[in-house]
């Protein structure tokens, strides 16, 4: 192209044809000859209202193009090619071209006509939410009342289940006067006949509320002497003590003092051929000394005095004894007078040690028979 070869020049006005500056209809700037609404022209197109720089190439529109340019387009420059006009495909569907009226379809004109019948999304996720929240608190209402009908089902049943195998309440013929596996019946069937009263000699010295005469070596052992299967025996020695382990050897103490003993009282009788030390140890009550009986272990001391032998110098060699009667317990400890062993070749002191055992509790049963009748 020479430089005297003049550059073609749009036409003034026309179809499609922007107003130009200092024309009738221009506003201000030049209106962009391209159809694209406000953008630059892509990178190697020639500019609007500018002649094409030297060398530039001519080129024929890609295929697709329209030949022709559309409406509001400016036709070419100097042989050049002008940016086509948008097709509605490029926009996709339901999007309004430039120049073109809205689309009727899914987000049609009349889908947004203005803030006012837009959709309140945040209307929309707060009432889903409150939905949501209370179909959970539902759910956790009925679980609660399906797990306590549960329990109380549960609980019924082992109720029923209880009451229908409880026995029956056993009949309750009355109180008992004593606790002890070895009361008498018939003292504690007597007292519950006659409102607690005693009808018995055991039954008075079960307690010190009936049994309330002095208590003393004499009135333990009255007697002087005593004649047991033709030997006579003599009293050469007696002790009294309030703590009863001071009469006792070899643990016997410790279980009198557990349950409570109050006095020991001893006396040693002689004869030529035995010695024998008898103890008669006081309790509160019955259910006391017949739990030390069951507990024994030991025995009293053997009693001596210089009118007599130091009979049972080893204790594994004598014979002894005891038994509960009322609240009140009675133990030998009886030895040879020649202080050997006691065998079955030695039945005189084993005889004396039985004598001497009787005699204490004879004289126990007489003074539970006197409280008796001053019990009335």
């Amino acid at each position: 192209m020479s430089e005297d070869q003049q550059q073609p020049q749009p036409p003034a006005s026309g179809p499609g044809v922007p107003p130009q500056q200092g024309m009738p209809g221009a506003q201000g700037a030049p209106q962009p000859a391209y159809g694209y609404p406000q953008q630059a022209p892509p990178p190697g197109y020639p500019q609007p209202q500018q002649a094409p720089p030297p060398g530039y190439p001519q080129q024929a529109p890609p295929p697709g193009y329209p030949q022709q340019p559309g409406p509001g387009y400016p036709p070419p420059q100097g042989g050049g090619y002008a940016y086509p006009p948008p097709s509605p495909q490029a926009y996709g569907q339901g999007h309004q071209m430039p120049g073109q009226q809205p689309y009727e379809g899914r987000y049609g004109a009349s889908t947004f006509q203005g803030d006012a019948e837009a959709p309140d999304w945040s209307a929309m996720a707060s009432q889903h939410d409150d939905e949501r929240r209370k179909r959970k608190r539902n759910m956790v209402v009925l679980s609660a009342v399906g797990g306590l009908l549960v329990v109380g089902g549960i609980v019924a049943g082992a109720v029923l289940l209880t009451s229908q195998d409880k026995p029956a309440d056993p009949i309750v013929a009355g109180p008992s006067a004593s606790t002890s596996g070895s009361a008498s019946p018939s003292a504690s069937s007597s007292s519950s006949a006659n409102g607690g009263k005693p009808t018995t000699a055991e039954g008075a010295l079960s307690k010190g509320s009936t049994d309330k005469a002095p208590i003393s070596l004499d009135s333990l052992f009255p007697n002087n002497t005593l004649t047991v299967d033709g030997q006579v025996l003599t009293k050469v020695a007696t002790e009294h003590g309030d703590q009863c382990a001071s009469g006792t050897v070899n643990g016997l103490g410790k279980v009198l003092e557990a349950q409570n003993c109050k006095d020991i009282y001893l006396a040693t009788y002689q004869s030529d051929k035995a010695a024998v030390t008898v103890g008669v140890v006081v309790f509160d009550s019955k259910n006391a000394a017949d739990t030390a009986q069951a507990k024994v272990v030991g025995n009293i001391k053997p009693l001596r005095s210089d009118k007599g032998p130091r009979f049972c110098p080893d204790l594994s060699q004598c014979s002894f004894s005891n038994k509960a009667f009322g609240r009140y317990m009675v133990f030998t400890t009886a030895g040879n007078a020649d202080m050997t062993p006691v065998t079955d070749g030695t039945p005189a002191t084993k005889s004396a040690a039985a004598g001497v055992s009787k005699q204490a509790l004879d004289d126990l049963k007489a003074r539970g028979q006197a409280a008796l009748t001053n019990a009335g």
